[in-house]
């Protein structure tokens, strides 16, 4: 027993220098990403322009690589028939789509998109174009940055609070058969007293994998189709990554019900097989480098289901069958402490590379989601080397009810992991829609679709007929967290034949002066002060100012 358990503590050391060694790499070389999903960066024309005359195609370019199926641009007209039966084109890097138009008469049209993400989360947003003389289309607030359902809101329908329970319920599924498995093999649990309560348990536990599998697809293959129809859900299952996960997970759910129990390799081969097609599905997905994140995913699923599946087993046996709790206690401790430190230093580098920064886990409901589980795992540590200390100390009803204690914090985490699976880790930017009313002078400022990089500016400025137009207009930004930086002028141009503005009408008294720009004049990311002056031919001067954060 004292050889077992200083080679336990021998792998235990081993382990963490491993794993040490990888954080250090993860937090020194990888390279920072952007958002987890795909966020639209340009769209030309650019959403809610109102133009002279209609355009021959309309291009949507987005931050990151879109999965090679199920994608579409859809131009409705004004009383919402689809205006061309064309199909999209996906670019050869596969971050661009284009729609070819047939010729278009003057009026309002309404661009719809669909496209899923590399981290198999679906896309989409609608915007408006107006086309001719006199055309309205108003601003309707770009959704580009939205993912069905990835945000928790207080007005989410049924359907999406089943869709959240449903992914709650996979996880659960996923970590307690792989635990299950994992430690019949690890503790050679089909030859023990408990044989038959491993073997009824391991049915019982394929049944709830299966069915919240199912569950789990239902609920969202239909956000992934967007509107086109159950005749590409073979598209899906084969064309996608998110699919092919899917499918796959399915196959070994129902090759399990044959093949686990029959030999220690094939469960082990079948555990390092599911935990795989689950870990090409998802954020590991949707950043670089794709080799270090489905591996650190693997690496936390693997920590995970070693405790959930060892705690399994514990607590219904705790009053049944005492004698053998206390004997796999020690060898649960051990294997639980292992998977403590696996789980923190994966999930540590993990989060490295998909937040920009640290300081984002207090910008998003998935960082704030996060600290909620970090809170948790401390309380699960300290729980660990309580339950040590009263096992060495035999405090019985201390050990019971750390135990117990340690079974209700698994259950918050697994609710919370299927939260942090499903919602954007990096906030999504919403393009800028700044509206000033003064007393002599009104603006209104839109940056689209205000993300780092290159966006498209406008000011629209109200100015007393008298008064006519400005003698001067000038934007300058500067990031308020790198004040090092000098401001960054935007070089606006008047643009005579510019569409008024429709969404703000000021009265006749007042004339209407519109200016644009497009370029990278938001290079990173951060908190950015936006500053607008307004020189009259009095050079009396207004300025505007406010702050808004680019993610």
């Amino acid at each position: 027993m004292k050889g077992t358990n200083l080679q336990m503590n021998h792998t235990i050391n081993r382990l963490c220098r491993m794993l040490l060694l990888l954080l250090c790499f993860v937090a020194v070389l990888a390279p920072k990403p952007a958002s987890a999903h795909s966020v639209l960066t340009k769209a030309v024309p650019e959403p809610n322009s109102q133009l002279a005359e209609a355009p021959d195609r309309i291009e949507l370019t987005f931050n990151e690589r879109l999965e090679s199926e199920l994608y579409y641009i859809k131009l409705y007209d004004e009383i919402g028939r689809v205006v061309s039966d064309r199909k999209a084109a996906l670019s050869e890097d596969q971050k661009a789509l284009s729609l070819e138009l047939p010729k278009l008469s003057n009026g309002r049209y309404t661009v719809t998109y669909h496209v899923i993400s590399a981290d198999g989360h679906p896309v989409e947003g609608t915007y408006v174009l107006s086309f001719g003389p006199g055309g309205d289309g108003g601003l309707i607030a770009d959704s580009s940055s939205l993912h069905a359902g990835h945000q928790l809101s207080a007005d989410m329908s049924v359907y999406d609070i089943l869709k959240y329970v449903s992914r709650i319920a996979y996880f659960f599924g996923l970590l307690a058969v792989v635990g299950w498995v994992l430690w019949g093999v690890w503790a050679d649990l089909r030859q023990s007293p408990i044989r038959d309560h491993y073997r009824n348990g391991l049915l019982a536990m394929q049944r709830t994998h299966f069915l919240a599998l199912i569950a789990f697809i239902y609920f969202h293959y239909q956000d992934l189709l967007g509107d086109q129809g159950l005749g590409e859900l073979l598209s899906l299952f084969t064309g996608t990554w998110v699919g092919r996960s899917w499918l796959a997970a399915l196959v070994l759910a129902l090759v399990g019900f044959a093949w686990l129990g029959r030999s220690k390799a094939g469960d082990a081969a079948w555990i390092a097989l599911l935990l795989a097609a689950k870990s090409v599905n998802g954020h590991a997905m949707g950043h670089e480098p794709q080799w270090l994140t489905v591996s650190l995913d693997f690496a936390h699923l693997l920590g995970a289901a070693v405790w959930v599946g060892g705690l399994l087993l514990i607590v219904p046996l705790w009053n049944k069958n005492r004698a053998w709790v206390d004997s796999f206690l020690p060898r649960f401790s051990n294997g639980a402490l292992i998977a403590i430190i696996v789980l923190v230093l994966s999930g540590t580098a993990t989060t490295l590379l998909y937040l920009p920064g640290l300081n984002y886990l207090l910008y998003s409901q998935w960082g704030k989601f996060l600290i909620a589980k970090v809170v948790f795992v401390v309380l699960v540590i300290l729980l660990g080397l309580g339950i040590r200390m009263a096992m060495k100390q035999r405090k019985e009803k201390d050990l019971r009810d750390m135990v117990r204690m340690d079974f209700g914090a698994m259950a918050i985490i697994v609710v919370l992991v299927g939260l942090l699976t499903f919602i954007s880790p990096v906030p999504p930017n919403e393009p800028l829609y700044w509206h000033e009313m003064g007393e002599t002078v009104h603006m209104t400022t839109q940056i689209t679709p205000k993300v780092p990089g290159d966006n498209q500016f406008r000011v629209d400025v109200w100015l007393p007929k008298e008064l006519g137009k400005p003698k001067q207009v000038l934007m300058k930004l500067q990031n308020v967290e790198k004040p090092d930086i000098a401001p960054i002028e935007v070089p606006l141009k008047e643009h005579v034949n510019e569409q008024q503005d429709a969404s703000f009408v000021a009265d006749e008294t007042f004339g209407q002066f519109s200016y644009k720009a497009e370029g990278p004049y938001l290079p990173f990311a951060g908190k950015w002060k936006m500053e607008v002056r307004i020189m009259d031919k009095n050079d009396d001067e207004t300025v505007y100012k406010t702050e808004s954060r680019l993610y």
